[in-house]
């Protein structure tokens, strides 16, 4: 391995030398058309061939000591499952220090650090132990990420951090055991050892989580002073208490699911990722979670903010100026929540909840230019959605609408998009429509005649009927009102359009037909992809095409053999 090592430092200081003769031939008189300059440079070209041929030969040989140690379990312990220093003085350890004196135990640090960085896991790093004394917690040492994957028994883990001397960059963990004390006693001795990233992951089959739900002791988190970024998912609903001082100084980013955050104490979840828990905290995420009736967040660091899933609110509170970003998804469909947001700045609003204007506040209307909404197509006054925010920021330029058609219709069902009387000035329009077999036609007309203005329209369709559920007929509600297949509407600023999954259906193609009467001569490009599972005729595939003039570009793609591929008329 020395030969090696000392091969490739010799192929690079001839390098850097051949370097050094090209910019002496540049300061001669004629400089580059010379032919020392040509001489030169073609030294050069060689140099850094055989430089190249030296780190390849020295990479391979890094490979090979890698597969040794991970294909090899058996001629190296794992040092992660012994319980003392005497019990790996065995003759396994003898044998395997007396065979690598020639081998292994002579890779010069640089060789070993590239070693260790390549190993998948610290289980596999830690084995690296018993090759010889020199190498002997040097995993400790010179491995900057930690990662555990599937890990049945986190005493392992806990016996590995106890070995740790050195800072730890990256600390990745995926386990199986739920055991609340296990994980409390790994989280407290990673907390003085993290300088940066903690991605703890508590994996439990679908049963056992649904059986466990809310059950076990309450897991406490310690404050994580040098932390950047924490990410913790505990499968089950497992309880989480937060520590009741401290701070979390450099902390970022923070990530928290499947979980409940049981009585807190002194701090709560606000307090704890508010300004004096948090001070550098810049993107807060909470998924999946029981949480306190009254979640107050009041930051001066966060830009964004993102709650999913959260049950238990009765009260949501956000105070942070320099928030750009908030997502909001089904916390606040029950109980009629009160909602009081201070950000001045935001400038993305993601709200897929619910949404009145008796129970939400912005203190002070913010200048939104991404906005995404969701809303019931049809059905009964008072449905709940949140289409009525598309009418309160009236700056959005790039808007984004979910709208879900229901299961059921019958002739008491209103089109509820009729009452959105204004969008703002939209720019790029994306709806996705949840159909279930109905017609879309109404619903996208009413949209596109308060959009006028827009340059780029974006249709995503999920027309999937559940097995035993009967397509619509003529005489359903959703073809009411027919205005759109009479009337025209002028789109003269439309240049791009895309509609994904299509069925084939012929309300679909009507729809086409109808779209590209209304934004022509604008209109440049026209993107038409089928859903993954239809096969699409000759026949639906030339009369798109027939819609179509020569001063737009149509695209018309199809799924054959499991590949996307751009139809072509076959004459």
């Amino acid at each position: 391995m020395d030969a090696k090592v000392d091969e490739m430092s010799k192929a690079y200081q001839e390098l850097v030398a051949a370097a050094q003769a090209i910019l002496e031939a540049r300061r001669q008189p004629g400089g580059e058309n010379t032919a020392a300059m040509d001489a030169a440079r073609e030294a050069f070209k060689q140099r850094r061939k055989l430089f190249a041929v030296a780190c390849d030969d020295a990479d391979a040989l890094v490979q090979s000591a890698r597969q040794s140690i991970v294909s090899d379990p058996g001629r190296f312990v794992d040092v992660v499952t012994t319980p003392d220093e005497d019990s790996v003085r065995s003759p396994t350890r003898s044998s395997a220090e007396s065979s690598s004196s020639s081998g292994f135990g002579a890779l010069p640090d640089e060789v070993l650090r590239h070693i260790l960085l390549r190993l998948p896991s610290a289980a596999a790093a830690a084995r690296t132990s018993l090759i010889s004394r020199r190498w002997r917690n040097l995993w400790s040492t010179l491995l900057p990420k930690l990662r555990f994957p599937g890990v049945t028994d986190l005493a392992r883990v806990g016996a590995a951090l106890r070995l740790r001397v050195a800072p730890v960059r990256l600390l990745r963990i995926e386990s199986s055991d739920r055991a609340p004390d296990k994980i409390v006693a790994v989280l407290h001795l990673a907390a003085p050892l993290l300088e940066g990233k903690l991605c703890f992951d508590v994996i439990t089959p679908a049963a056992a989580a649904a059986g466990a739900a809310g059950t076990g002791g309450a897991i406490q988190i310690p404050c994580f002073e040098k932390a950047t970024e924490i990410t913790i998912r505990l499968r089950g609903r497992l309880g989480i208490q937060l520590p009741p001082s401290g701070v979390f100084a450099k902390l970022t980013a923070l990530s928290l699911s499947h979980c409940r955050f049981d009585d807190q104490g002194q701090r709560d979840l606000g307090d704890a990722v508010s300004s004096e828990g948090c001070p550098s905290l810049r993107e807060l995420r909470i998924r999946d979670a029981d949480v306190v009736s009254n979640l107050a967040i009041r930051s001066d660091s966060l830009r964004l903010v993102q709650l999913s899933r959260l049950e238990g609110i009765r009260q949501l509170t956000i105070s942070a100026p320099a928030l750009t970003e908030l997502d909001l998804y089904a916390c606040l469909l029950w109980g009629m929540p009160m909602v009081d947001i201070f950000a001045p700045a935001l400038e993305t609003l993601h709200w897929v909840d619910f949404f009145s204007s008796s129970s939400v506040r912005f203190d002070e209307k913010p200048n939104v230019h991404r906005l995404s909404v969701y809303g019931m197509v049809y059905g009964r006054r008072n449905t709940p959605g949140s289409l009525q925010l598309v009418q309160h920021f009236t700056e959005a330029r790039d808007v984004h609408l979910s709208l879900v058609y229901p299961s059921i219709m019958d002739m008491s069902c209103e089109l509820l998009v009729q009452a959105v009387k204004k969008l703002p000035a939209v720019e790029i329009l994306s709806l996705r429509l949840l159909t279930i077999g109905h017609t879309f036609g109404p619903c996208v007309y009413h949209l596109l005649k308060m959009s006028t203005g827009i340059r780029e329209l974006k249709l995503k369709l999920e027309d999937h009927i559940a097995d035993g559920e009967v397509p619509c007929s003529s005489g359903c509600v959703c073809y009411e009102p027919q205005a759109w297949k009479k009337n025209n509407i002028s789109l003269n600023f439309l240049q791009k359009v895309e509609i994904n999954n299509l069925s084939g259906a012929e309300r679909q193609i009507y729809f086409v037909k109808r779209l590209l009467r209304w934004t022509m001569p604008e209109l440049k490009t026209i993107t038409l992809s089928f859903d993954p599972s239809v096969t699409v005729s000759e026949k639906v595939s030339r009369k798109l095409l027939s819609f179509s003039t020569p001063g737009i570009c149509m695209g018309i793609y199809l799924h054959r053999n499991g590949t996307r591929v751009k139809y072509s008329a076959a004459n």
